[in-house]
């Protein structure tokens, strides 16, 4: 039937989904079509989706539901149109894990990850719009299943120069992870809202033959607010009323209920008892088919069902006419209804984990054979990489299992499953209390180290469970092994404490479990690498013995490459680091795993972040910011390096608010790494503020934690430098030389690039502040800062081009100092860091100046201190405005009063009046 009164939207349509594809850069990506039920979305996709058949585009279609949905219900709906040879044109880990998830295949011994699942989603698409353009339509997006909004989000975001569009509706509500995964620009939203009051008339008239006076029709159009499904079944209310008494009100003797839903439920309690069932049935399974339906309600009770509007055949399943009414269904039943409806569909749904769940549903009471089947079908859907059916039928084995029977492999698969599915809350409520009563010390092993993923704090919280794992190890050491690696992990790289003891653990672990099975080996080992790392050790033995492992499966989150290329960056070795850590990203996106390639963004932003390339960086931050990664790191990473950001460019008070806001956060939690970085953000900025006290207190409590605690390698958190500089800036020689000599022994012991660099500025900086300034000195920063430059450690360079200008300016090296400083300017400048470029500027100004000036006129800097002065500001804030210290400023306003007569900042201001 044509639609009536969508003309705007239609139009809008045509115009999205029509775009030539040869233009890639107005291609459609995603539309959405909003609105409330029953206002019209689902017509108008369906509009949409045939003129883009008859446009010749490739059509998958998908249709969410609210009734009990197969896993990956929404890839089976798109793939159902796929052919088998086309499958088989993908490679084969990708063909297997596509195969499994939509049933074409039972699963093998380990279930397909999600992520390969992801990319096999993402392959397939790609595959397709290679020979034509494809439309990807989805219904209902609110009710799709969650497996498949991951993995059609992960495909989205990385569709870009491919010619594939999704059309999807939605009611209001929060924006999905499918809609955030595509950039803003490349998503159209269309409002459907209500129809006019002639397109009402139409409507009631083509679908009913019922036709109103004006009076009459305006009523039901305020009644229903234009939304055009309440409006029919009004008109159907209407419609089985005398022809005659049409021209009476609406109003007491036709009672019409608020909205639309209780209005469809009474129109399901009109309906006989046969053709409810068949509603009833489609309600609870959304993947019937008609043979089905026939099976459970009859032949004949269908095609009422069909007849009078409250299902309909769609590629060969029977579908509620509209959500609502399935929902109204369902509302209006009894246990005992309910229940044999659940029977009846155990009976003809074709898969044992489905067939289980229904009969699972039906059965209230602990039933011992049925319990075993229901464990057998959550391990069935587990492999098959179901983690929510898993949850489910988990649920119900626990539930139906007699009293009489030992139920403590249910309840730590339940615990395994809920951990797999993020579900922190009722993991945490399932097992506190319950894990010291498990049976065997391996059970209560396994439920403690799952209750340190569950609802904690913090890393103490997670600390007392892994504490609480080591005593029910015993002196088993596979057991023990399996609970130091966690706490090695635990203790050196989320809370940086006794790095030096977690070093011991770790090795213990790796002693331990080798020969064990291959993921706890392996962990062991992953967590080793951390230790040997913080502690200023080369990783190439325990990343060939990782290797060397066979068998299992391997995390990438655990692997040793990620812990390599950050050593690199600590090294200030960054050519390496980016060879390494592209290589892990690249290995995580082709393996769609979300969490690895959220850490590999962190890690490569951390790699820039030393380099000083800010662009770069800001370009990862608002990816970040725009995408869902964020929510796979649990601590305040995305704070952290936007403050390190700000500091990096300049922005002190950008850097305050993100430093500020991340070290609240970490202290929160304990995660004592973010706080580290945090402060060392906030004591990066203080410098730049000539705040020297706060820099001091920040960046030495960094420098001092890290000592304390073991952390042997000076790159982890590299705040030598500016602590040294801030230290000499106070005088305190003395402390910037015992630094210096712990950062030389670190240098030499490890043959530390970064660090060996960072000694020969400091301890230049310091000489010129003893002595005083020389060739010889500007000589040696000279040096370091072209070999920064080798490195590829350009704010580092520019740092030190920074500190041979002032050195030069302090000595009267006027020359000298004008290139170190332009140069620092100029440098600062290319890397996006204006504040820095100001501070350098700022350091020219108070250089001799080339030109005389004429008696009484003001410098530069005299003017502009002057200025800010007249305009109300404290010398704190001119000194921050400036990137000066407030000695500067005094100093700069002492020639300012003498040459040009004034006695005070009342003078000053009527001198400078404002303009």
């Amino acid at each position: 039937m044509a639609l009536v009164g969508r003309h705007e939207e239609t139009s809008a349509l045509a115009q999205l989904l029509g775009t030539p594809v040869d233009d890639p850069r107005r291609a459609a990506r995603l539309v959405v079509l909003e609105g409330p039920p029953g206002v019209g979305k689902t017509s108008l996709w369906d509009h949409a989706v045939g003129q883009a058949a008859a446009s010749g585009a490739r059509i998958l279609l998908a249709q969410g539901s609210e009734a009990e949905a197969l896993p990956f219900g929404g890839i089976v709906d798109l793939m159902s149109e796929v052919g088998r040879t086309e499958l088989q044109a993908l490679p084969e880990p990708l063909q297997a894990a596509l195969e499994v998830a939509t049933y074409r295949a039972m699963p093998g011994e380990h279930p397909p990850a999600a992520s390969v699942l992801s990319l096999a989603v993402l392959s397939i698409l790609r595959a397709l719009a290679a020979h034509t353009p494809v439309l990807a339509a989805i219904d209902d997006l609110q009710w799709l299943d969650e497996p498949s909004a991951d993995a059609l989000s992960y495909a989205a975001k990385r569709l870009r120069h491919d010619h594939v569009t999704f059309l999807l509706t939605r009611r209001p509500g929060r924006v999905s992870t499918l809609e955030r995964a595509v950039r803003g620009e490349q998503v159209h939203r269309i409002e459907v809202g209500p129809l006019s009051l002639g397109a009402l008339r139409q409507i009631l008239l083509e679908r009913l033959d019922v036709r109103l006076p004006h009076h009459l029709l305006r009523r039901v159009y305020d009644t229903t607010g234009g939304n055009p499904l309440f409006a029919i079944e009004v008109g159907r209310l209407l419609a089985a009323r005398d022809p005659g008494s049409l021209g009476d009100s609406i109003g007491e003797d036709l009672p019409v209920p608020d909205d639309v839903e209780d209005l469809l439920g009474l129109r399901v309690a009109d309906l006989g008892d046969a053709v409810r069932a068949v509603l009833f049935a489609v309600s609870l399974s959304a993947e019937l088919t008609i043979e089905q339906v026939r099976r459970v309600a009859g032949h004949r009770a269908l095609e009422d069902a069909i007849a009078v509007g409250v299902v309909e055949v769609s590629r060969g399943r029977v579908r509620a006419a509209h959500p609502l009414l399935a929902a109204a269904a369902r509302r209006r039943v009894g246990d005992d209804e309910r229940a044999a409806a659940h029977r009846a569909l155990a009976e003809v749904v074709p898969d044992e984990e489905r067939r289980v769940l229904h009969l699972s549903l039906a059965t209230p009471e602990p039933d011992e054979a049925l319990a075993d089947r229901v464990a057998a079908a959550a391990a069935q859907a587990a492999a098959r990489g179901a983690t929510r059916l898993a949850v489910d039928l988990s649920t119900h084995a626990l539930r139906l299992t007699p009293a009489t029977v030992a139920a403590d492999d249910r309840l730590l698969a339940l615990a395994g499953h809920l951990h797999d599915a993020g579900e922190r809350q009722r993991l945490t409520e399932l097992l506190a209390g319950r894990v010291e009563s498990l049976p065997t010390p391996a059970d209560r092993v396994r439920g403690h180290l799952l209750l340190a993923g569950g609802l904690i704090e913090g890393v103490d919280d997670m600390r007392a469970c892994f504490d609480r794992a080591l005593v029910a190890a015993g002196d088993d050491p596979v057991l023990r092994g399996r609970v130091l690696a966690n706490l090695a992990v635990n203790d050196a790289v989320v809370a940086v404490r006794d790095v030096d003891r977690a070093d011991d653990l770790a090795a213990e672990a790796a002693r331990a479990t080798a020969g064990a099975e291959p993921e706890l080996e392996r962990f062991a080992l992953y967590a080793h690498t951390w230790t040997t790392a913080l502690r200023g050790r080369r990783l190439a033995d325990l990343v060939v013995r990782f290797d060397a492992v066979e068998g299992g499966v391997v995390y990438l989150t655990r692997h040793p490459s990620r812990v390599a290329g950050q050593q690199h960056v600590w090294r200030g070795e960054i050519t390496a680091a980016r060879a390494v850590l592209r290589g892990y990203r690249d290995l995580a996106e082709e393996r769609a795993q979300a969490s690895s390639t959220a850490l590999a963004r962190l890690h490569l932003c951390e790699l820039e972040l030393r380099a000083g390339n800010w662009p770069e960086v800001r370009r990862i931050v608002d990816e970040w910011a725009a995408t869902t990664d964020a929510e796979q790191l649990h601590w305040p990473m995305f704070e952290r390096c936007r403050a390190l950001l700000a500091a990096g460019r300049g922005d002190v008070d950008d850097a305050q608010r993100w430093g500020s806001h991340a070290v609240s956060l970490a202290e929160g939690n304990g995660g004592r790494w973010d706080w580290l970085e945090a402060r060392r953000a906030l004591g990066t900025a203080a410098l730049l503020a000539h705040d020297l006290p706060v820099a001091i207190d920040h960046l030495g409590s960094v420098w001092d934690h890290a000592e304390t605690n073991g952390v042997l390698d000076p790159g982890v958190f590299p705040v030598a430098p500016d602590l040294v500089e801030a230290l000499v800036e106070c005088g305190d020689l003395a402390a910037a030389g015992r630094l210096l000599d712990v950062l030389s022994e670190r240098a030499a012991t490890q043959d530390h690039p970064w660090a060996a660099l960072a000694v020969r500025r400091g301890r230049t900086t310091v000489r010129v502040a003893e002595m005083s300034y020389d060739d010889a000195a500007g000589a040696e920063l000279d040096a370091v800062a072209a070999a920064y430059d080798d490195l590829e450690l350009a704010f580092d360079s520019a740092r030190t081009r920074l500190c041979l200008g002032r050195s030069q300016r302090r000595a009267r090296k006027w020359g000298a100092a004008r290139t170190s400083l332009d140069t620092a300017a100029s440098a600062f400048d290319g890397m996006d860091a204006p504040g820095w470029a100001a501070a350098a500027r700022a350091e020219l100004e108070r250089v001799g100046a080339r030109r005389p000036t004429a008696a009484g006129a003001l410098s530069r800097g005299e003017q502009r201190v002057a200025e800010l002065a007249a305009r109300g500001l404290s010398n704190k804030e001119i000194a921050r405005a400036l990137s000066v210290t407030v000695h500067t400023v005094e100093f700069h306003l002492g020639h300012v009063y003498s040459k040009l007569g004034l006695r005070s900042r009342v003078q000053l201001a009527a001198h400078f009046p404002p303009q």
